[in-house]
């Protein structure tokens, strides 16, 4: 199961290929050079190869050989699709040569400072801060097993022509500029990265929610349709939730760029929701990575009721009286009207009002005795509507029987 580059522990290894072979990297920091922006730093657990600092023996960092090989022979080693990813960020550093001030240098791969490295130095400025795992990189080894000294991006304010480096005991040193020693490059990924079972680090796009609707939408008196898509640019399988309230009301898997309509709320289901605050959610995932969930808030006002029988009870004969009883708690201030018809399938039926004999208990005496329908039929219609309280009630069955 493929996790999140930002859930990988500290420490931790994962893999990425240099020239088509799969090297190992450490997990260093989440959220580095600033925490919360999204990047995670990752550090080579071996140092490529030994190289000089600077051609020219000078300190200047930003336009030292290792800089330069970091940036562009290295750099072009890893694959495209991760190339892609790595992103310049704002490192702290000393520009070195007699400029001794702590600024920020632009790149994409670079080398750790001492700093970093959790160590310190009489003329080695503060160029950030300790790494957490800062105790694991101090000594750098080949991929031999054998442990090196490993160049630091930090020049010495001592002088022009040396850079810090660790040594193989991890103590901080320094060395000339034109000393040959452990490049070891250090680069930033999007932490939305997925790493899979093996380690290896793979480029995922994470599935998106296409919804133009509000995220308010106020007072629903009935049914209605929230209409969505789902894409996914690398065309992976995508998992769709969907929650009201945060109960999962249905999981399914949607064809890419097909509307979908949200189940819960639509006509046929909205009877089911209390009245009150709701939220919706929509959430989707292609088992990578997961898409920026869809949270739509409204507020079910439904405050009357409508019941009739949608099929009328046939009659042999024509009906004379009836008596109902209605089960359930309809507030004393409700505003509620009872019907009832002996002709109900004549286009217009006669309704007559039978809401007094049921408060009473009583049966009721048709009035009406004609029909232009070819049967007699019976039905009753009730609509109650909540009053100034503003108490609901309920239905909970009617029950009765015609002559």
């Amino acid at each position: 199961m493929a996790t999140l580059l930002s859930e990988k522990a500290l420490g931790s290894i994962v893999k990425l290929k240099e020239n088509g072979v799969a090297q190992e990297f450490y997990v260093a920091k989440h959220g580095y050079p600033t925490s919360g922006n999204g990047r995670t730093l990752l550090v080579r657990r071996y140092i490529y190869d030994t190289r000089q600092w600077h051609t020219s023996n000078v300190n200047a960092y930003a336009s030292c050989a290792l800089d330069s090989w970091f940036n562009n022979t290295y750099y072009n080693l890893l694959d495209a699709d991760i190339k892609a990813q790595i992103a310049a960020v704002a490192i702290p550093y000393t520009p070195g040569n007699g400029n001794n001030s702590v600024t920020t240098l632009s790149r994409k791969v670079f080398a750790l400072s001492v700093t970093e490295l959790g160590r310190t130095a009489s003329y080695a400025n503060v160029e950030g801060s300790a790494l957490p795992i800062a105790s694991t990189l101090q000594i750098a080894y080949n991929s031999s097993g054998s442990a090196v000294v490993q160049w630091t991006r930090s020049p010495s304010t001592g002088g022009t022509n040396s850079a810090y480096c660790l040594g193989t005991g991890g103590g901080v040193g320094n060395g000339y500029c034109t000393d040959a020693y452990g490049a070891r490059p250090a680069f930033t990924l999007p932490s939305s990265l997925s790493v899979s079972d093996d380690g290896s680090v793979t480029v995922n796009t994470a599935p998106v929610i296409n919804y133009s609707g509000g995220s308010a939408l106020g007072d629903k008196t009935e049914g209605f349709t929230l209409n969505y898509s789902v894409s996914d640019a690398d065309g992976d399988a995508v998992t769709v939730t969907e929650k009201l309230d945060n109960v999962v009301q249905r999981t399914f898997a949607p064809a890419l760029g097909e509307t979908q309509q949200f189940q819960a709320v639509l006509p046929a289901n909205f009877q089911t929701i209390l009245n009150g605050d709701h939220t919706i959610t929509i959430e989707a995932t292609d088992g990578k990575a997961a898409a920026a969930p869809v949270n739509v808030t409204f507020s079910k006002a439904v405050h009357s009721a409508s019941i009739t029988l949608s099929t009328p009870l046939a009659a042999d004969d024509m009906p004379t009286a009836i008596r109902l009883s209605i089960t359930g708690d309809i507030p004393d201030d409700a505003v509620w009207t009872a019907e009832v018809c002996n002709n109900a399938y004549d286009a217009s039926p006669t309704w007559e009002n039978i809401k007094p004999a049921i408060q009473s208990g009583y049966n009721f005496v048709f009035s009406n005795k004609t029909k232009t329908a070819e049967n007699w039929g019976v039905n009753f219609r009730i609509e109650v509507t909540r009053g100034p309280s503003n108490t609901g009630g309920y239905i909970y069955a009617i029950e009765g029987g015609f002559q």
